[in-house]
């Protein structure tokens, strides 16, 4: 009225709101377990309010995989049912926000559905259910025989819409995302499914813990610290071969720069030529002593000379670049 302009001020602004909660029944949702062995105690259990243990059995199976409303459930009939979408439609007028809804079943309850529903007529009635009062009185009877502790201890109590609740707790508990989740329930808030009809169920807080992460290992500084994240430690390793290579290979500079053209002749130093001269000498051996003076820098065709004239062979320096290299590795060999 204010915003229409009707009303200069809400007559009702002095109202407090209403708590929609308080007064509400506190249920709590059936664990995996205890729904199994209801299932088995009921299949077994006697005739009660009119209905066999097989009967209700799959009554129960049904409400807890649809989350179907009670008067949902009673206004089913054998043509609800579609076995090859394996789906169950619930009219408009027996639905509680009075739109057709049609829900997925399970296959393996599709095919008990139907072996339950052989020689019925399409409007013959699936369940034949006693009245609201009964119902919970029936269920309790069965959760006894389970021994399914149905009373409230301070989590809520058992009784019939406590099946739709199991459904909303099973769904969230097996990761279905929140929005397939109201639309299953068919809630027009999601946060009805997910604060009134979704509970925590047993072991969910240990299974939440346990998946922390685990405190007890070191931390990345420590990890550094001590060499084991993947990383080199200063001092911690050096590869043997470069402590190798600074000792043992004095002439690795000479070599690295053999192959380099116009370098190489460079990176011979007079110690080096003495080397390499006083190598080739003791090379000789005996013929040393047969060689003159003159014989061992020029060339001569004397018998007693040496075997060759070649200068290139007499001469390391004229040596080329690859075999001078070989001479040098020689002389570290040996």
């Amino acid at each position: 009225m204010i915003q229409n302009q009707r009303a200069s001020e809400s007559p009702v602004e002095h109202l407090s709101k209403v708590n929609t909660t308080k007064g509400q029944i506190a249920r709590r949702a059936l664990e995996t377990d205890e729904i199994r062995r209801l299932l088995e105690a009921t299949e077994s259990s006697p005739v009660r309010f009119n209905m066999t243990g097989h009967q209700r059995a799959m009554l129960y199976r049904l409400a807890i995989e649809t989350g179907l409303r009670a008067n949902e459930l009673r206004s089913l009939t054998a043509s609800s049912f579609d076995f090859s979408e394996c789906t169950v439609t619930i009219k408009a007028e027996h639905s509680k926000n009075r739109q057709e809804s049609i829900l997925p079943l399970r296959k393996e309850t599709a095919a008990i559905m139907q072996n339950f529903l052989l020689g019925k007529l399409p409007t013959a009635q699936v369940f034949s259910m006693p009245s609201k009062y009964n119902m919970a009185d029936m269920l309790r009877a069965d959760c006894e025989a389970a021994g399914i502790d149905s009373a409230d201890r301070g989590q809520g109590k058992v009784d019939f819409h406590s099946l739709r609740h199991t459904t909303g707790s099973l769904l969230a508990a097996s990761g279905v995302h929140p929005k397939v989740a109201q639309v299953i329930m068919r809630h027009s808030d999601i946060n009805l499914t997910m604060s009134r009809y979704t509970h925590t169920l047993r072991g969910q807080e240990s299974e939440a813990v346990e998946s922390l992460p685990d405190l007890s290992l070191p931390s990345k500084q420590a990890q550094k610290a001590t060499g084991t994240d993947n990383s080199v430690v200063a001092g911690a390793y050096k590869p043997a071969y470069k402590k190798l290579a600074k000792t043992s290979y004095s002439d690795c500079k000479v070599m690295s720069s053999i192959g380099h053209d116009g370098a190489q002749e460079k990176s011979f130093t007079r110690q080096n030529v003495e080397q390499i001269k006083s190598l080739q000498m003791a090379g000789l051996g005996t013929e040393k002593e047969l060689m003159s003076p003159n014989d061992i820098g020029t060339k001569s065709n004397a018998p007693e000379g040496i075997r060759t004239p070649d200068l290139r062979i007499r001469n390391p320096l004229l040596y080329p670049a690859e075999l001078r290299a070989q001479l040098l590795v020689n002389k570290i060999i040996i």
